[in-house]
């Protein structure tokens, strides 16, 4: 099964495939008035003063800002400046600014939410409005001309990814102590997409099959424990297995029940217990932002206008399907998270695998979907079962947005590293330099908290498989896998990558091209395997490459090499990496050093053409 497609258009999954799009974005982003999550302390602890900042973009004439706060986690309530649930917090501009993305002024406001104990959970709504205008009761008839109108005060919302906006924005953060794992910064990830995975047979599927269950189940992950555990993995991520509509389970029907395809609750309970034996940690895939149309709650919802679960959802004429969902799949109907009764069915399922099963954390599914709000809440209910669980979001938007997520959850997934990492490697899409990838990487750096985990990847379910991209050529395959494992954040690796598992087409008007069956047996590329193994295990052995700052000494764009170092405490490890086309010398600095497959070096070594190598200087002891 190995390929050598003709290569084609690399895909990468999300809104940073477009720059109009990101473009568009920006736009809207600076319109109306906008909080965007920003606070200061990013993750508050007990007494803390928290910073609100809140922009107010050309379209809107505001001269009063007020935030209308509660501390006990019950909904704010308050108008024109006078709060009649908690108490009022005024902003002040602080700022005017020219925003060239529109070319005009935006302002900057800012007020300050006092200091709060451990244990508050802290909402808030924010209200704009000119003083100079009437409110809408002192005026004869309805005038208004929409949020921010004459006679309206203007509400904060914020934008949705799939573009939509929320009316009137209810934030949140809980004040706690909690962390992320410190096992999580560590990690190596490895995401098993379950139907495709063990006991399936290893073959290509018809684009008629992509969307049946194959067979793959919880039992084939318990047979293979001790091969995801030679690989040297710490983590084995499950896509989702609860009871489902579809092979890949993300339309949930039973948040509470494993799909009978998948196995049952004593197979997860087996296979947990399996992995923590060899040191391994289970994750498993959570869908908050939606549910499947089979769900219980939504039919009652859907058929029955006086059910108490119609509130769980949000119906009417302005969406396409009669009710809110995921983009434009009617099967997936997204929960109104603000609901007490969703909210709290939402919290409680992620409780229960917690408690019962002894899981290690969740990846969750379009994590951009619901409010930091929700995720405020979401994250302190795991915390609360297990502080050292791993929570970490599926968000397809830029550093910026994911930085808000701290304190919410540990960490999201790094679309940005597979994009630098395709336009690094992927010849179609090869548009940058190693100039380039080094900036942003010791950018990244600096701009994250440093408990932030952003977990990097090669490809995943939802884009192209990077053998596919490249051709079936394994110099760029281990290039890229390379410069995962020495410079991505808890890197994850999708399983099959690790023995020459790609595709035989490319993703266009086919499903998932990315999720045919695991190479077992005979079909598995040993070379390979033994590659990565070695290249895992130089991984787990040197906390550097998980903690240590990029340091470059040497970066030379027009022949492609690049020599850098990471330290931490008394670990050092260097980096050379060869982008050029021709085998090319790189001088070491002083020492000898050793490289993954335990190979002494020193002074000027050799780079074959698209490599990398990682070596760790040898100590002497006399």
């Amino acid at each position: 099964m190995n390929d050598t497609p003709a290569v084609m258009q690399d895909f990468v999954f999300g809104a940073l495939e477009s720059d109009a799009n990101t473009l568009d974005a920006q736009r809207r982003q600076w319109s109306g008035l906008r909080h965007m999550h920003a606070i200061q302390p990013l993750d508050p602890l007990p007494g803390q003063p928290v910073t609100l900042t809140v922009t107010a973009g050309r379209d809107v004439a505001v001269d009063r800002v007020t935030a209308y706060v509660t501390t006990d986690g019950s909904v704010p309530v308050g108008s024109r400046g006078r709060a009649t649930t908690g108490f009022a917090v005024e902003l002040h501009r602080v700022e005017t600014i020219w925003q060239p993305v529109y070319w005009d002024y935006a302002e900057i406001w800012q007020g300050v939410i006092p200091a709060q104990p451990e244990g508050a959970f802290v909402r808030y709504i924010i209200e704009g409005w000119h003083s100079a205008l009437p409110s809408a009761s002192d005026l004869p008839s309805p005038s208004g001309r929409g949020a921010g109108g004459e006679g309206e005060s203007l509400w904060s919302n914020e934008l949705r990814i799939d573009g939509t906006s929320e009316d009137r924005t209810l934030y949140g953060f809980s004040v706690d102590r909690f962390a992320t794992p410190a096992w999580a910064q560590e990690a190596i990830v490895y995401q098993i997409f379950v139907d495709r995975f063990a006991a399936v047979e290893s073959r290509w599927l018809e684009p008629e099959e992509m969307e049946e269950f194959h067979g793959g189940t919880l039992r084939g992950v318990i047979d293979h424990l001790d091969y995801i555990a030679a690989l040297g993995v710490t983590t084995i991520w499950l896509t989702p297995i609860f009871t489902t509509s579809s092979y890949h389970g993300y339309d949930t029907v039973d948040f509470l029940e494993i799909d009978p395809r998948f196995g049952t609750k004593a197979d997860l309970a087996e296979l947990v217990q399996g992995a923590h034996a060899r040191g391994l940690r289970i994750l498993l895939d959570f869908v908050a932002n939606h549910s499947s149309d089979q769900f219980a709650p939504f039919q009652e919802a859907l058929h029955d206008r006086d059910s108490i679960y119609r509130q769980w959802y949000s119906f009417g004429p302005q969406y396409d399907h009669g009710y809110r969902c995921f983009f434009t799949a009617a099967s997936m109907p997204q929960f109104n998270h603000d609901n007490p009764g969703a909210r709290a069915y939402l919290l409680d399922a992620a409780r229960y695998w917690l408690r019962e099963f002894a899981i290690d954390g969740y990846r969750l599914d379009y994590a951009a979907g619901p409010s930091h709000d929700f995720w405020s809440a979401f994250g302190r209910a795991c915390k609360e079962v297990n502080p050292d669980c791993w929570l970490f979001g599926e968000v397809t938007r830029g550093s910026d947005w994911l930085r808000t997520y701290s304190g919410r959850l540990d960490g999201c997934l790094d679309f940005s590293f597979v994009r630098h990492i395709r336009q690094l490697c992927v010849p179609d899409a090869a548009t940058e330099a190693l100039g380039g990838f080094v900036a942003f990487l010791e950018r990244t750096q600096r701009f994250f908290p440093a408990s932030y985990t952003r977990l990097a990847f090669i490809d995943n379910h939802d884009m192209n498989r990077l053998l596919w991209s490249v051709g079936g050529d394994q110099t760029l395959l281990r290039l890229a896998a390379g410069l995962l494992l020495a410079f991505g954040s808890s890197p994850i690796l999708y399983y099959g990558t690790e023995v020459g598992l790609g595709q035989p087409r490319g993703k266009g008007h086919y499903r998932e091209e990315a999720r045919h069956p695991m190479l077992w047996g005979n079909a598995q590329d040993r070379e390979l395997l033994a590659w990565f193994r070695k290249q895992i295990t130089f991984r787990r052995a040197h906390p550097a490459l998980a903690y240590g700052a990029v340091t470059t000494h040497l970066l030379d764009d027009e022949s492609g090499l690049w020599l850098a170092e990471r330290i931490w405490e008394n670990d050092a490890v260097l980096v050379a990496v060869n982008n050029g086309l021709q085998t090319q010398r790189i001088s070491l600095p002083t020492g000898s050093f050793v490289d993954a497959s335990g190979r002494q070096m020193s002074g000027e070594i050799e780079l074959a053409p698209r490599s990398i190598v990682m070596l760790a200087q040898v100590i002497i002891r006399s």
